[in-house]
């Protein structure tokens, strides 16, 4: 029975990476796992000894990264490579680095007592945080039925999704009453790139947003194929909110710079899943501080 999760595996990769290098002898200085921490990759950045920085999976064996369906382009656009705690497959689209399972161990022990202290806290934390206002953020594209059905949503109070083949539906029953959903809609590439989207590098992903506003959720998650409000689909899976929207903005600029280097890498990699995320609330402050510096 495998008591320990690959939650620990990421924790202790963050510790001990210094330890590991590159087959052609690159150092891994350090690393930062993603945010949240049930991302894909795991691991956000790796800072490496030739100043790169590339993203990495873990996996407890090489066949688990294929079972999970992860996408290995992300990680072969990016210069990545796959963590495994036992190589199960010699062949790979990139390269495995395989942890040391004595060092494993030994860190394990002797981190024993705090992995479990910060279980506990993290336990009792959670539970109170789920009393407290949350923070979504979801990417809405810029297709044209996109753009009309923001327009029938906005003057109902009434955001939906669809009731089949919806991504982050674990995360959509979790609105509730309080909660502030940032709506971002249609990134549009900086004229120096001229790139119309997909899995772009994070140095190619600047430009602007057309539209940000937080949406101040006022019934939390319901299933209702009742009233209609959209018409090329029922959307069920809906929540209602305020119809004036807590702040908004307009061509929003999108570079580390103006968003920090973690929530630019959030906002990268939401793009492309298409999902509604669960933020840490800082970085609404974040969010705030960038329209306080453009014109409505």
């Amino acid at each position: 029975m495998k008591w320990i999760q690959e939650k620990v595996l990421i924790k202790y990769w963050t510790d001990n990476c210094s330890k590991y290098q590159l087959k052609d002898g690159t150092k891994i200085l350090s690393s930062q796992h993603s945010i949240p921490l049930d991302a894909y990759p795991d691991i956000s950045s790796n800072s490496l000894s030739d100043g790169r920085n590339v993203p990495a999976e873990i996996e407890w064996k090489t066949s688990s990264f294929e079972q999970h369906k992860h996408n290995i382009s992300t990680l072969k656009d990016n210069d990545g490579f796959l963590i495994i705690f036992e190589k199960d497959q010699e062949s790979f689209p990139v390269e495995q680095v395989l942890i040391d399972s004595e060092d494993f161990k030994q860190w394990f022990i002797k981190n024993a007592e705090k992995l479990v202290i910060d279980t506990v806290q993290s336990v009792k934390k959670k539970t109170l945080t789920n009393k407290e206002p949350q923070i979504f953020l979801y990417y809405l594209p810029r297709t044209r039925m996109g753009k009309i059905n923001l327009s029938k949503a906005m003057p109902k109070g009434t955001w939906g999704f669809p009731e089949k083949n919806t991504r982050g539906l674990d995360r959509i029953m979790q609105l509730k009453k309080g909660d502030i959903v940032v709506i971002v809609h249609n990134w549009k590439s900086s004229p120096d790139i001229k790139v119309t989207g997909g899995r772009l590098s994070s140095e190619k992903y600047l430009g602007t947003y057309e539209k940000v506003f937080g949406l101040v959720v006022t019934k939390g998650y319901y299933f209702a194929k009742k009233p209609l409000i959209w018409d090329n689909e029922i959307y069920p899976h809906r929540f209602d909110f305020r119809k004036e929207p807590l702040f908004e903005g307009n061509e929003v600029d999108c570079s580390k710079k103006a968003l920090g280097n973690n929530l630019h890498e959030i906002l990268r990699k939401l793009q492309v899943s298409g999902q509604i995320e669960k933020i840490d609330s800082s970085l609404i402050v974040k969010f705030m501080s960038v329209f306080t510096k453009i014109k409505k």
